[in-house]
């Protein structure tokens, strides 16, 4: 392994992906047939969105030896998201069901087949998931999450969330989508009182910038102005973040 092999690597894992991309490349560019600068360029590339160039970078990384499953998963997501949404779902399940895809692996591919609109076999991976590990949280919200889109009735989609709240009682993620559907439902009081013990205290920890606009006019609704500000505020944050992360990618070389 080359030396920029190795520092994109430790890059990567530490979450420098600009970086590793950086170093990746330098690797690629003497040596176009090292497999693994290849991987981490390509794994980088999708941390930040940058669809075609990561497709490229895997495809390489592919025809010089097999990809484990995750990189798998991120190709097909890739595919997905530039529009190629039967050879992305064809792909999503293939390792779906090849019985290698541990329960993160599959809430991954969860992920990208609700990206692509299909969220019956979104959930449907994330109950594979479950099989694995039927006490994770993140697996019951999420196919809560999936039971909505699928059109399941409302008492569906609130059981398997309520049981992912129990399971994680301080996850304030859960609470939040929790309330945000129950806002749609017309239920303010319970989505009130779901919140209300968490808000401000876990506040910087929502990075759902809809949800939060949701819970901002909640509060609004319920004359809690100083509340309602400080998720206003913690919105600017998130959305100035993004900007940022916007034109640092723009910015980098790539």
């Amino acid at each position: 392994m080359s030396r920029f092999t190795n520092s994109s690597q430790v890059e990567f894992e530490a979450g420098r992906f600009h970086t590793a991309i950086q170093f990746s490349q330098y690797a690629v560019s003497q040596n176009d047939e090292d497999a693994d600068a290849w991987l981490v360029l390509g794994m980088s590339l999708i941390e930040i969105s940058e669809w075609p160039d990561a497709i490229d970078a895997l495809e390489n990384a592919s025809l010089l030896q097999p990809l484990d499953n995750l990189p798998r998963i991120s190709l097909a997501i890739a595919y997905g998201a530039i529009g190629h949404r039967k050879l992305s779902r064809d792909l999503l399940m293939a390792v779906a069901t090849s019985g290698t895809a541990n329960a993160d692996e599959l809430l991954k591919i969860a992920a990208g087949l609700e990206a692509i609109d299909q969220p019956r076999l979104a959930m449907e991976a994330c109950r594979q998931a479950g099989k694995q590990t039927p006490d994770a949280s993140e697996i019951h919200y999420k196919m809560g999450y999936y039971a909505q889109k699928c059109g399941h009735p409302n008492s569906v989609s609130e059981a398997l969330i309520r049981h992912a709240i129990n399971l994680d009682p301080q996850n304030i993620h859960y609470r939040i989508g929790f309330a945000s559907m129950l806002i749609r439902l017309g239920r303010q009081n319970e989505a009130i009182t779901l919140v209300d013990h968490f808000i401000p205290a876990k506040l910087d920890e929502v990075t759902c910038a809809c949800c939060l606009k949701r819970i901002a006019n909640l509060f609004f609704d319920s004359d809690d102005i100083e509340r309602a500000r400080m998720c206003a505020e913690r919105i600017a944050k998130l959305n100035e973040s993004a900007q940022d992360s916007s034109r640092h990618s723009k910015t980098s070389a790539v």
